[in-house]
């Protein structure tokens, strides 16, 4: 997928509005190896190509062509350049200052989120392409470095999964139940085998590790519902509840028998199951977090922070309350909708299409009074920590003094590999320690950081009196 398809028409608008223009002979080096920079780049015109300069002759790892982004791991991960990238032709490129983007970002939290998710999702694209090539360029006679060592310890892990799958899949047609407990250990033995591994790894051979393993097991992943969905499309963050909804109702699907117990494995793993159980937190800690004297004003702040208020209904409406919801993704706004539908009469809901970027900076179309709570759900672990921050102080204007904020996060799990490398979903895992100092540099005071599961955390903090 292309990275501007990633955003929305507005935040389109506003990217392209930042870069400045660069032109490359052919030859040229835009980016070299081992430099320090986090600057990122398009193509508008002509071909560049990423190569390890390390092997004779140099593999070419990936070709970008128009349209295409490059830079984008240096910019998130703040290292070395990990690969040259020379034009391949007389080339014009869009660039964007790293430090530049970064004021951008902190100044607005919600476009901040939806850049770093669509700039994640890029990033594991390109480490599955450049795997592909560097493993080609080996074979092809190129002397063999780090990567292509890591990428063969990834085979041999996913290859052992895959064999156990071909045994399991005729044995489920005599044996279920004895099936579905050799898949269960097998996934159980590879997940262990894949977090050894790459603990071994500098950062540069994981990504070609984890590229690997999600190019050889795609077959077997997209036979799992949760597979399809979160590697077809750019969800798990606020704007498109698929993924979210699949992990609640919490019931697999796949293609096959097969299929239905990968994506029961995937539904048991510690994150999903810390979503569901973060979700349920964050709901309770809202309706414990409404004032005594209605009425009440909730405000939530995109679609995933809305839905998760669905079994708490009957308790916000006995307080005569009204939520609000505001995402500027129609499609998105259906979904809070039937999500909500069983609400008591006592209880109002707006759902409004408006860009949530701007409501967090007081650019909003409409106007909202000050609020009892606000809800963030399924943002923070897309942002940096000054984005957080910068988040938190934006959104506590939106509450009366004394008000409420419940905030979710995500704290590190053991199958952190599986969800970044098999279904596309890389988050920033925090600990419970880190996030309550990241509430508290925002300007919430008496914040309480709460469990969920093994990996989930879900805080409520008070905006002061004065």
């Amino acid at each position: 997928m292309d990275f501007l398809e990633r955003l929305s028409d507005r935040d389109r608008e506003r990217f392209l509005a930042a870069a400045t223009t660069v032109r490359l002979a052919r030859g040229e080096y835009l980016i070299r190896r081992g430099e320090r920079g986090g600057d990122v780049y398009r193509v508008v015109e002509g071909e560049l190509e990423v190569i390890d300069g390390r092997q004779q002759p140099a593999v070419v790892l990936d070709v970008i062509g128009r349209g295409q982004m490059v830079g984008e791991m240096g910019f998130l991960e703040e290292q070395v350049r990990t690969a040259d990238v020379r034009a391949a032709e007389t080339s014009v490129c869009q660039r964007w200052d790293r430090g530049a983007l970064i004021k951008v970002l902190e100044g607005d939290p919600a476009y901040a989120a939806v850049f770093y998710r669509a700039l994640a999702g890029l990033a594991v694209d390109r480490s599955r392409t450049i795997t592909t090539n560097a493993m080609m360029g080996a074979l092809a006679g190129g002397k063999g470095g780090g990567s292509d060592s890591a990428a063969q310890q990834a085979r041999a892990i996913s290859g052992r999964v895959k064999g156990m799958m071909a045994d399991i899949e005729p044995l489920i047609r005599r044996d279920k139940p004895t099936a579905q407990q050799k898949l269960r250990t097998a996934l159980h033995n590879f997940q262990g085998e894949l977090e050894a591994t790459f603990a071994r790894l500098a950062r540069v051979d994981q990504l070609a590790a984890g590229g690997e393993v999600a190019a050889d097991l795609h077959p077997y992943v997209m036979r799992s519902h949760l597979g399809e969905i979160a590697n077809d499309r750019l969800e798990g963050w606020v704007g498109d509840g698929g993924t979210m909804a699949h992990i609640c109702a919490h019931r697999p699907v796949g293609d096959g028998p097969l299929g239905e117990m990968i994506d029961e494995w995937f539904l048991d793993l510690p994150t999903s199951r810390a979503l569901r159980e973060r979700r349920a937190l964050a709901g309770q800690l809202v309706t414990e977090s409404l004032p005594v004297n209605p009425p009440s004003r909730v405000l939530c702040i995109g679609a995933n922070s809305a839905s998760l208020l669905a079994p708490e209904l009957d308790a916000i409406g006995r307080q005569g309350a009204e939520i609000v919801c505001v995402e500027s993704n129609r499609e998105a706004l259906t979904v809070v909708d039937a999500d909500l539908r069983s609400r008591p009469r006592t209880l109002k809901v707006r759902l409004v299409q408006d860009d949530v970027a701007a409501l967090c900076s007081g650019r909003a179309r409409l106007q909202y009074p000050p609020q009892s709570v606000v809800v963030v759900d399924g943002l923070v672990e897309y942002l940096p920590e000054r984005v957080v921050v910068s988040l938190v102080r934006d959104l506590i204007a939106r509450l009366a003094p004394g008000g409420r904020m419940v905030v979710t996060a995500m704290a590190a799990a053991p199958d952190e590999l599986i969800f970044h490398h098999l279904l596309k979903w890389p988050m920033t895992r925090r600990s419970l320690a880190t996030f309550r100092g990241l509430l508290e540099a925002g300007g919430l005071e008496e914040v309480r950081v709460y469990e969920a599961g093994s990996a989930g955390l879900a805080a409520v903090g008070v905006r002061p009196l004065v």
